[in-house]
C-alpha cells in the first residue's frame, strides 16, 4: 500500500472531523524508521523496526522497554532504552543508565514554549515555540498536528499525535539539530496489525539499498590516545564541517557530534567502559570506521 497523509485543517475544524488522540508509548504499536546514510558514490540506506513492550519502574515513574529489529523477518529484537508517557501527554526517552529528555508534548497550545532534548541523537538542550497547531489526515483520521520553531537554531519541528515526528518515533528533534549529511525518515507505522501510516515515497516498511564505496575517495583521520578514558582526540588533515557518531557495537549509537575543525576533544565521562566504533562523513569524503577502547 501506498500512502501519506494529505490534508491539513485548522484547529476549528479538528473536533467535527474526529480528530484522533492517540497514545504513543502503548504495546501493539509497531514503528519502521529509514536511516538514510551519505556515502560518495550515492546513498546507503537501512531499517530498523521498534516496539515497546514490558513495564518497568524507575525513580517513581513507569516506563516500557524500547525494543529494536534491523531484520526484515523481526525475529531478533534488542533492548534500546525506555520511553514513557505522563498524563500530560509528554514523552520522554531514557537510554539505559542515563537522564531522560522530553521529546513530546502533545498538550501544549499555540503560543507555548517547549524545552525539549531527545539524549538519543544529541546532548543539547532545545528551545521551541509552539508556532501552529492543525490536524492532518491518516489512514485512521484525523490526527493533530503540532509545528514548533527552534528559535536558537532557527529550525522547524513538527509533531503529530499517535504518529511522532516524521524523521521516525526515537528522533524528534532530529530536524532542529541538523546535521552534515544523512537524516531518517518515517517508514511505515502500524497498531494492532492496522496501517495507520506509510512513507509515499516507498513501497514497503523494510528498505534496503547498498552502494559500492570508491576507495580512492578514503580520507585519513587520527584518533589518540586509544585505549582511552576521559577524552580521546580525532585528528583531521583539514578544517571542515563534519558529523562525528560513535555506536557500542551492537550498532546502538552512542553520541552524535557536529564539528568544524580539524582537532577535536571527544568527552568520555557518559560513556561506559567497552569498545565502539567511531563513524565520520563530511557529505563528500569517506572515513573509515576506526574501533575505539573506553577503559
Amino acid at each position: 500500500m501506498k500512502y501519506i497523509f494529505a490534508i491539513a485543517f485548522n484547529m476549528s475544524m479538528l473536533f467535527s472531523f474526529g480528530q484522533k488522540s492517540n497514545s504513543i508509548v502503548s504495546e501493539g504499536a509497531l514503528w519502521s524508521t529509514l536511516e538514510v546514510h551519505c556515502m560518495p558514490t550515492g546513498n546507503n540506506y537501512s531499517t530498523y523496526h521498534l516496539k515497546f513492550e514490558g513495564d518497568t519502574l524507575i525513580d517513581s515513574h513507569m516506563f516500557k522497554s524500547i525494543w529494536r529489529c534491523d531484520e526484515e523477518s523481526q525475529e531478533t529484537w534488542t533492548f534500546y532504552g525506555f520511553i514513557r508517557e505522563n498524563e500530560d501527554n509528554q514523552v520522554f526517552l531514557k537510554p539505559p543508565d542515563y537522564v531522560e529528555g522530553l521529546v513530546y508534548d502533545f498538550g501544549v497550545e499555540i503560543g507555548d514554549t517547549v524545552v525539549a532534548r531527545n539524549v538519543y541523537l544529541n546532548s543539547d538542550t532545545l528551545h521551541f515555540l509552539v508556532a501552529e497547531i492543525d490536524s492532518i489526515l491518516l489512514l485512521d483520521g484525523y490526527h493533530k498536528r503540532i509545528t514548533l520553531w527552534e528559535y536558537m537554531n532557527e529550525k522547524e519541528e513538527v509533531w503529530i499525535e499517535g504518529l511522532g515526528s516524521l524523521y521516525g518515533i526515537l528522533n524528534s528533534c532530529n530536524g532542529s539539530y541538523g546535521g552534515v549529511c544523512g537524516s531518517y525518515e518515517a517508514l511505515c507505522y502500524t497498531s494492532d496489525d492496522l496501517l495507520i501510516y506509510q512513507h509515499s515515497d516507498y513501497t514497503t516498511c523494510h528498505y534496503n539499498v547498498t552502494v559500492d564505496i570508491g576507495l580512492s575517495s578514503i580520507e585519513q583521520m587520527s584518533v589518540y590516545p586509544n585505549p582511552a578514558k576521559d577524552f580521546t582526540v580525532l585528528e583531521f588533515s583539514n578544517d571542515r564541517e563534519r558529523q562525528v557518531e560513535i555506536f557500542d557495537l551492537s550498532g546502538k549509537k552512542i553520541t552524535k557530534n557536529l564539528l568544524f575543525d580539524k582537532i577535536f576533544y571527544l568527552n568520555l565521562h557518559l560513556v561506559d567502559k567497552g569498545t565502539y566504533i567511531i563513524k565520520v562523513n563530511d557529505g563528500t569524503n569517506f572515513y573509515l570506521p576506526i574501533k575505539l577502547i573506553v577503559d
